[in-house]
């Protein structure tokens, strides 16, 4: 009868007023399951019983990356420079911002997406050496240089040995210095021994003079 129909296109309605009733790739809008528009486009007017959905592209600095009823494309993401984040993949209509570390730091914090927030790597000074080197997502690794090397540089990857010729340089003069104190001492013994026999002989003779009648 014309009642059974009409009631079940009533509850049709209805259900498709809750989205309920819509399929893959519509969105409800009113009573009626509209077509979305694709990723990196917008809804500009909506569909009615006579049109299907009027889309255009989003605008720079804007996104939709899934089919949508969006009436407005959603901002790219903007990387925080106080958390140390640059773009690490720029923003396009389909897909936003991926934030990254800038050069010379490495992420602590991961959100759902991308890195939230990034440290700066250690250093290795001089007298040590990269054990390992940092990832997006570790810091470097350092380790004090083995005995008998060194290194002058900031972060090296090895430490050099020390010349040899400063070995002998130092034995040298260390030879050196030993002779030298050597030579000393027997210069001091033999005025000491001079300067006694002087001495003595000055008295001998003094002496002499004291006892001649």
């Amino acid at each position: 009868s014309r009642l059974k129909v009409f009631a079940m296109a009533l509850v049709t309605q209805l259900d498709r007023g809750d989205g309920s009733g819509c399929g893959p790739g519509e969105y409800p809008i009113g009573t009626e399951c509209c077509p979305m528009c694709a990723a990196g486009l917008r809804v500009y007017r909506h569909c009615t019983a006579r049109s299907s959905t009027t889309c255009i592209p989003c605008v720079a600095d804007t996104y939709t990356d899934h089919p949508n009823g969006l009436e407005r494309c959603r901002d790219c993401k903007l990387c925080d420079e106080g958390a140390n984040l640059v773009p690490e993949v720029a923003c396009t209509y389909t897909k936003n911002t991926v934030c990254g570390c800038q050069p010379g730091y490495f992420c602590i914090s991961f959100g759902t997406e991308d890195c939230e927030l990034c440290q700066r790597y250690t250093d290795c000074f001089p007298d040590s050496r990269v054990k390992e080197r940092g990832t997006k997502t570790t810091d470097n690794v350092c380790e004090a240089c083995p005995p008998g090397t060194f290194s002058t540089a900031n972060m090296p990857y090895s430490c050099a040995p020390w010349p040899k010729r400063k070995e002998d340089d130092v034995q040298g003069e260390d030879g050196n210095s030993s002779l030298h104190s050597y030579v000393v001492a027997i210069v001091i013994s033999v005025v000491i021994m001079l300067v006694a026999t002087v001495i003595v002989s000055i008295w001998r003779r003094r002496k002499r003079k004291s006892q001649v009648p």
